[in-house]
């Protein structure tokens, strides 16, 4: 087990970070206001392995955490629901348009993660991938609040937390925007590269993605916490930007994402006959000519793979 590793990054609000499978990284967020607070919980052993221990650096203990806030519903972001709420009874929230994916694995998975075994041609994955999920995702849990655009979130002691809808990622994905710290909990509502060596960015809804940026460049963000430590080609690998980096890391973010749809829909207008699979091979030669990332066996990004291109596929094919 790597070594829970946490730091206070504000009075009121510490960073827990916590490890899971091969090479996964989560960011949790504990915030002491009068209700004791957890942005996020990791997969289904994080509480206990990870959030656990950094408590007890604060002579806390599981049994103390009242509330749950949910970023968005995957698995490595919400799969310690279950565990945290048999523990201490906690309450779980989180926006409306992730509550669904984050209550049902099954509906996760298929909502998610089935295009990376389908579209290769790889059905035969789907059992052994599914049950792997499962394990991460943890024990179904039931979302106790649906939170909406606008939402405020009163913890006591000063802590008032504005829910911003971010969706591109999910269609549910928050931020928590603290506003008179200027204080932005984003979960992987802004995605660099990716959280791993020479990943792309999982970006599922890329028209949502480019508006969630841009209202997050027209906020005034003096701190931006983020669920992983996201790459880009200008700004340090870290998960907390501050100052200045804050809009020079949101920048990096669209113009990844501009260098991905551009080379979409480059690879597809030359091939106006293939098939998806082969404009994303394609696809992934013009983004390497840009982007340091890092192809497997089948011409295919190995962090990211097909789910990195197939939502602007989507956006290129639909009707109007």
């Amino acid at each position: 087990m790597q070594p829970h590793n946490e730091f206070r990054l504000h009075p009121q609000v510490v960073q827990i970070g916590s490890y899971w499978g091969e090479g996964g990284h989560t960011e949790l967020y504990l915030l002491q206001g009068g209700t004791l607070a957890i942005v996020d919980t990791g997969v289904h052993d994080t509480p206990i392995r990870y959030l656990a221990p950094a408590l007890e650096t604060y002579g806390l203990t599981l049994g103390d955490v009242d509330l749950i806030l949910n970023t968005h519903g995957h698995h490595d972001h919400t799969g310690g629901n279950g565990e945290l709420v048999a523990v201490s009874g906690a309450k779980v929230w989180i926006h409306e348009a992730d509550a669904q994916v984050a209550e049902d694995p099954d509906v996760q998975f298929d909502t998610f993660f089935v295009n990376r075994h389908i579209l290769v041609g790889r059905a035969d994955r789907l059992e052994a991938a599914r049950a792997a999920f499962k394990v991460n995702a943890g024990k179904p849990t039931k979302v106790d609040r649906m939170l909406a655009d606008g939402d405020v979130v009163d913890l006591g002691k000063g802590i008032r937390l504005h829910v911003v809808h971010t969706p591109g990622h999910t269609q549910g994905s928050v931020c928590y925007y603290w506003e008179s710290e200027r204080l932005a909990l984003c979960g992987d509502s802004a995605l660099g590269l990716s959280s791993r060596p020479g990943g792309l960015p999982l970006i599922y809804y890329p028209a949502d993605f480019e508006r969630t940026i841009n209202r997050l460049l027209g906020m005034d963000i003096a701190t931006l916490a983020l669920g992983h430590h996201y790459r880009t080609l200008t700004v340090p690998r870290d998960s907390v930007h501050l100052g200045p980096n804050v809009t020079t890391y949101l920048r990096a973010c669209q113009e990844i994402a501009d260098v991905i749809s551009e080379s979409l829909r480059r690879a597809a207008g030359s091939r106006p006959d293939a098939d998806f699979l082969e404009v994303a091979r394609a696809a992934t030669d013009l983004v390497a000519e840009r982007l340091p990332i890092t192809k497997g066996e089948d011409g295919l990004p190995l962090y990211g793979n097909v789910e990195a291109f197939y939502g602007y596929w989507q956006l290129l094919h639909r009707p109007g």
